[in-house]
């Protein structure tokens, strides 16, 4: 597996768990994982969201994974 690979599956992993994190109410730990993940692979994170945003049955709530400061 290439790096960027390794860098985009850890990037979704942390991704995930912060979706994990904000569905259990823990807001801050969603946002810490979230930042952890945008420095690992940004893309994988967009990604995500991306995914989200067009399960419309999905539990999870993309808008959290775009701060602020998102390049979009």
């Amino acid at each position: 597996m290439a790096k960027d690979e390794k860098s985009y599956e850890k990037a979704r992993d942390l991704t995930e768990k912060a979706l994990d994190s904000y569905v259990e109410s823990d807001d801050a730990r969603g946002d810490e994982l979230v930042e952890q993940a945008k420095a690992v692979n940004e893309k994988a994170v967009r990604d995500v969201q991306d995914e989200l945003e067009e399960d419309a049955g999905a539990e999870h709530d993309p808008a959290k994974l775009q701060k602020s400061g998102d390049s979009r």
